[in-house]
C-alpha cells in the first residue's frame, strides 16, 4: 500500500510539472506623455503645472521629481486666452499653493464668471489646447460644524451646509477645505467625497451636504513626524481648527474629470481593478490631465473653547 501511495505522488508531480510552461513576456516600450494640470478661478489668475508621466514601478523622490518629471519654463511655453480677447503668457515661478511649489503662473488674465478660457501649451515641437468655462458663483444658505453623528465625540465634527440649487440649469459642484490649527496646517486644498457631484437628484431644491477631509495630498508626507502624520490623516475637524471652505461650481467636462480622477485615487491602488484614466479635455491623446475652471467662493469657520471650556463655533464670511 505504501508503494502505491509513492507511485501516485510521483505521478501527480509529473502531471503538475508537465502543466508548467515558461512564458517569455516582453513588455511594450514605455513612451512618456505630457501631463497638464491647469486651473483658473474667479478672481484669480491661471495656474498650470506641466510634468512627464513615468512608468508604474518608477521610484519617485525629490531629485527625480525636479530633474526628470517636472517640465520647466525653459522647456515649454504656456498661454491663456479669454473669450473676450485677453491673452497672456504664463511664467514658471515659485508658488507655495502649487503642489510641487513651482508652476506656470498668470498675472493679468483674471478668472470671471460665465466666461470661456483657452489654454495653449507649446512643448517639444507640439501645440496642445483645451477650453474650459467658469459658471456662476453661488452662496450657501448656511454652514456650520456638525456633531450629530453617533460616530463622533465632542471633540470631532464634520461640516454641514445648506444650499439651494438653481432649477433653471444643470449644475455641477465641488467642495474643498483647508485646516489651520496648532497641530495641522493644510498647504493645499483638500477635496471632499464625492470629489464632484451634479444636481440630478435635487434639481431646484434646497438640500444638506456634509463635508469632511478626504483625498489629502501625500506630497512631503514622509517628512512629517508620527504625531503630525496622524493629524494629517484625520477626516474630521477638531477644536482649535480654523477651516476655510471653498464651494465651487464647475462645467460638465471638469465634473467628468474630477469624478474620474477621484475614482482612480480611491480605488486605483486595488490590484484587482483596472486603471481608469482621468478624462481629459485636450486636443491630443498624447496629453494627460485637464484644464479646469472654477466659480469659487470661500467661507471661514472657527472652532474654539470659551472660558467654561464649552465648545463654540462661529461663521465668518470672507
Amino acid at each position: 500500500m505504501k508503494k502505491q501511495y509513492i507511485l501516485i505522488l510521483l505521478t501527480a508531480c509529473l502531471l503538475i510539472s508537465a502543466c508548467q510552461r515558461e512564458i517569455d513576456m516582453k513588455l511594450p516600450e514605455y513612451h512618456p506623455k505630457l501631463v497638464i494640470e491647469g486651473t483658473i478661478e474667479t478672481g484669480s489668475p491661471a495656474m498650470v503645472m506641466l510634468s512627464k508621466s513615468v512608468p508604474y514601478f518608477s521610484e519617485i523622490n525629490l531629485g527625480t521629481l525636479m530633474n526628470d518629471v517636472l517640465v520647466n519654463g525653459s522647456q515649454a511655453r504656456v498661454f491663456v486666452t479669454s473669450e473676450t480677447g485677453e491673452t497672456e503668457e504664463l511664467f514658471w515661478q515659485l508658488n507655495p499653493e502649487a503642489p510641487y511649489y513651482m508652476a506656470f503662473m498668470g498675472r493679468t488674465v483674471i478668472g470671471k464668471e460665465q466666461t470661456h478660457y483657452t489654454l495653449t501649451v507649446e512643448y517639444d515641437g507640439q501645440t496642445y489646447t483645451a477650453e474650459t468655462y467658469i459658471p456662476k458663483t453661488f452662496d450657501l444658505d448656511s454652514i456650520g460644524f456638525d456633531q450629530s453623528s453617533d460616530l463622533l465625540n465632542d471633540t470631532m465634527a464634520t461640516i454641514r451646509v445648506l444650499m439651494s440649487d438653481d432649477p433653471n440649469e444643470v449644475n455641477y459642484y465641488a467642495f474643498y477645505t483647508k485646516v489651520h490649527s496648532p497641530k495641522l496646517t493644510d498647504r493645499l486644498w483638500v477635496c471632499n467625497l464625492p470629489v464632484a457631484f451634479d444636481d440630478r437628484t435635487f434639481n431646484g431644491l434646497s438640500f444638506n451636504y456634509e463635508i469632511s477631509r478626504y483625498g489629502y495630498s501625500i506630497l512631503m508626507r514622509d517628512m512629517l513626524s508620527e504625531e503630525d502624520r496622524e493629524n494629517f490623516r484625520r477626516i474630521t475637524f477638531r477644536p482649535g481648527d480654523t477651516v476655510y471652505v471653498k464651494h465651487t461650481q464647475i462645467d460638465h467636462h471638469t465634473y467628468l474629470y474630477l469624478l474620474s480622477a477621484g475614482t482612480e485615487a480611491a480605488f486605483g491602488s486595488n490590484p484587482f481593478t483596472n486603471p481608469l484614466p482621468a478624462v481629459s479635455n485636450f486636443n491630443s491623446d498624447r496629453v494627460l490631465g485637464h484644464w479646469s475652471g472654477y466659480a469659487a467662493k470661500i467661507d471661514t469657520l472657527v472652532w474654539w473653547y470659551d472660558e467654561e471650556l464649552e465648545v463654540r463655533n462661529a461663521r465668518v464670511r470672507r
